[in-house]
């Protein structure tokens, strides 16, 4: 077993493995720009999962997320260090921190050029053939209102740092996917019995988030709006 310099504690190649990957999530806690790669990296290995891509094309994507994330990894490390090393302006600090970042720009340039490569005409074909299948099925739009409603909901929460992604804060988000559903109600019917039964549904569901302490009236009813607005924009840009 080797001793760790830095600790001072002795591990095995275990605790090695151990080390490296919390070096990875540290990295990803601190440091914006790698939760935007690692936001990326997914982004990338879901379309690709459901491309069709040549062995070759699947390589050179991996070594181009793989290029990133090592240089975003080198650029933190030299940065810590350089940060430990003095707190004052120094002209070798400023070249060490330019020069680092530098590789980044250049491995995320190459990646962008990589990226567009393999994906530009599938893209452009998954969006339009999405499109003509989400204009055909009420249901299937529905979904998609649904996905959006519920990021856009945890983002604000998220910006307004109250309440936690799933419960209080603002916007309501159960107030939001009322206002989905008696929106996405409106546009299947036009009984105005149905309108009515499904406005008092909604407003059964922020009386209910109200009284329970969960919100307050300024939190469900923009999150009513919120819901009402997304669900009316998308559907009509779609034709129902």
């Amino acid at each position: 077993m080797k001793k760790n310099k830095v600790t001072g504690k002795e591990h095995d190649i275990i605790e090695s493995f151990n080390y490296a990957i919390d070096g990875i999530f540290e990295a990803i806690r601190t440091e914006k720009h790698m939760k935007f790669h690692g936001f990326i990296s997914v982004i990338a290995v879901i379309v690709s999962i459901f491309s069709e891509m040549s062995k070759y094309e699947i390589l050179a994507l991996i070594l181009s997320i793989t290029m990133v994330w090592v240089a975003e990894l080198f650029n933190s490390s030299i940065e810590a260090i350089v940060d430990m090393i003095t707190a004052q302006y120094h002209p070798l600090a400023k070249k060490a921190k330019d020069i680092a970042a530098g590789a980044v720009l250049i491995t995320g340039i190459n990646a962008i050029v990589v990226a567009y490569v393999i994906f530009e005409r599938r893209v452009s074909f998954y969006l339009n053939d999405s499109f003509s299948i989400l204009k055909k099925s009420f249901q299937n739009s529905l979904v998609i209102i649904l996905v959006i409603i519920t990021i856009l909901v945890i983002l604000i929460k998220k910006y307004y740092k109250k309440g936690r992604p799933l419960r209080g804060g603002l916007p309501s988000g159960h107030s939001a996917l009322g206002g989905m559903a008696f929106t996405a109600i409106t546009f299947l019917t036009d009984s105005s019995k149905v309108f009515y039964l499904a406005m008092i549904l909604l407003v059964l569901v922020m009386q209910s988030r109200v009284e329970g302490k969960i919100h307050n009236i300024k939190e469900v009813v923009l999150g009513a709006i919120l819901g009402i607005g997304i669900t009316y924009l998308i559907l009509i840009s779609l034709g129902f």
